[in-house]
C-alpha cells in the first residue's frame, strides 16, 4: 500500500498540472474572501459597498476564464480517463466557490441601499460579527484546499481532508447559531431583513459546503489513480 510516496511520482504531468491550475482558483476565491470581509466592513473601509461588489464580480470573472482553460486543458490534454470527469468536477466546484462570493456581494450590496426603521441599533453588529465568523471559517478551509492540492505525502491528504471537514462542521454550527436567533427575531424583523439574513446564512454555508466537496473529489481523484 502507497503511503508515504510523494504524489509527484503518483499522478501524471497532466493531472498535476491540473490540480496547479485549480489552486489558481482557489487564490482567486481567497481575494474574494478578503474583499467580502471588507464590505462588511464597509462603514469602516472608505470605499462603496458597489465598488467592493464590483471588484467581486471581475474576480468571478477571473475564476470563469480561468475554469474554462482549464477545462479545455483536461478534455485535450493527456488525462487518465477514469479521472477525467472528476477533474472536471472539481474545476466547477472551485468556480462554484467564486459564484457563491458573488452572490453574496450582491446581496450585500442590494441590501445596503434598502432604507429601514431601526436600522443601526446594534443589530447589524452582530449579524456582522457572526457573518464575518462564517467567511473566516471559509478562508481557513479555501486555504485548507489548496494545501490538500499541493500536499505531496498521502497521509497528510487525509489529515486535511479532516481538518476540512471540520471548518465545514464550525461553520454548520454558526449557522444553525443564526438561523435559532433569526427565528426568535423574526416577529420583530422586517420581511426583508428576514430573507436577507437568511440568504447570507445559507450562501456563506453554501461555500464552505463546496470546499468539503472539492476536497472529496480530490481525495477521490488520487485514490482513483492509486488503484
Amino acid at each position: 500500500m502507497v503511503t508515504l510516496k510523494g504524489l509527484s511520482r503518483i499522478l501524471a504531468v497532466g493531472e498535476k498540472n491540473i490540480f496547479r491550475e485549480i489552486s489558481e482558483i482557489l487564490a482567486v476565491a481567497e481575494e474574494a474572501n478578503r474583499v467580502m470581509r471588507q464590505m462588511m466592513h464597509e462603514h469602516q473601509s472608505g470605499v462603496t459597498m458597489s465598488d467592493l461588489a464590483q471588484a467581486i464580480r471581475l474576480l468571478e470573472k477571473k475564476s470563469d476564464d480561468i475554469a474554462f482553460k482549464v477545462g479545455e486543458n483536461i478534455t485535450s490534454g493527456a488525462i487518465s480517463p477514469n479521472v477525467l470527469d472528476d477533474l472536471l468536477e472539481s474545476v466547477r466546484l472551485a468556480d462554484t466557490i467564486l459564484d457563491l462570493y458573488y452572490n453574496v456581494s450582491r446581496e450585500m450590496n442590494r441590501m445596503s441601499k434598502v432604507e429601514l426603521e431601526g436600522r443601526g441599533n446594534g443589530e447589524d453588529d452582530e449579524w456582522g460579527a457572526l457573518f464575518l465568523k462564517m467567511s473566516d471559517l471559509a478562508g481557513k478551509a479555501i486555504l485548507k484546499v489548496e494545501e490538500l492540492l499541493a500536499t505531496s505525502n498521502l497521509v497528510r491528504m487525509v489529515e486535511v481532508r479532516k481538518e476540512i471537514e471540520t471548518l465545514e462542521e464550525q461553520g454548520d454550527e454558526v449557522k444553525d447559531s443564526g438561523f435559532d436567533k433569526l427565528y426568535a427575531l423574526a416577529p420583530k424583523l422586517n420581511y426583508i431583513q428576514f430573507v436577507h439574513y437568511s440568504e447570507m446564512l445559507h450562501k456563506l454555508d453554501d461555500i464552505l459546503d463546496a470546499c468539503e466537496d472539492l476536497s472529496d473529489m480530490i481525495v477521490s481523484i488520487v485514490n482513483s489513480i492509486l488503484k
